[in-house]
């Protein structure tokens, strides 16, 4: 494994190619995770147990179908959005367990610690087959267990985020994952600590902007 958090193995009909999802060498693209609340809260403090204590949670991996190819600065999806339809697929979604610091360090040192923290979780999951159409790949950070974000084997949709549990957001490009031969970075845009909005935005089940 790369600079990668995550590994998915995309298989073709007679080539498998390993593509690996980043946040860059340096953890660049974790801004989504050292969101603050309006109230300048880092969102990671949700973790705190109350003893000195931290929570553990749940990273969860979805592909968002988009039905065309929008840009990717925040304001481009949210308008691509609010007139087609973007959902995470239901059969790709995948979860695992994971414990990230809080922020009792700087904020550097936070970002390296959330991203050693992403590169522990190893693999999510092996595909059989790949989205043969252009998606955003989405990782979020969340209080709640994997067993309440995955979904129950006869429901048609999957569970939406409690908002009050998240910890942080990350995204990709729209990227075609049965042809990309790179890496696939994923990032938050924000110029502010305090993006808990974006940080809802981004986990949305429409990617429909949030009050």
């Amino acid at each position: 494994m790369r600079a990668a958090c995550l590994l998915l193995l995309l298989a073709g009909c007679a080539v498998q190619r390993e593509v690996a999802l980043t946040f860059g060498s340096e953890g660049e693209g974790l801004d989504g995770f050292m969101c603050k609340d309006p109230a300048g809260q880092f969102l990671l403090d949700r973790a705190k147990d109350g003893d000195g204590g931290v929570r553990g949670g749940s990273l969860v991996v979805d592909f968002v179908r988009l039905g065309g190819v929008p840009g990717c600065r925040t304001g481009q999806l949210m308008k691509w959005c609010s007139t087609h339809e973007c959902k995470p697929l239901r059969h790709t979604r995948a979860c695992v367990p994971l414990t990230l610091p809080t922020s009792m360090m700087k904020r550097e040192e936070l970002r390296a610690a959330v991203l050693s923290a992403m590169k522990q979780t190893g693999n999510t999951g092996v595909l059989a087959d790949a989205p043969d159409e252009f998606v955003i790949v989405r990782a979020v950070g969340s209080l709640e267990p994997c067993a309440t974000l995955m979904p129950a084997a006869d429901a048609a949709t999957l569970p939406d985020f409690d908002k009050s549990q998240l910890l942080g957001c990350a995204y990709s490009c729209p990227v075609l994952l049965d042809r990309v031969e790179q890496d696939v970075y994923l990032g938050f845009e924000t110029l502010t600590a305090q993006c808990e909005q974006g940080v809802r935005i981004c986990s949305d089940g429409q990617l429909q902007w949030q009050p």
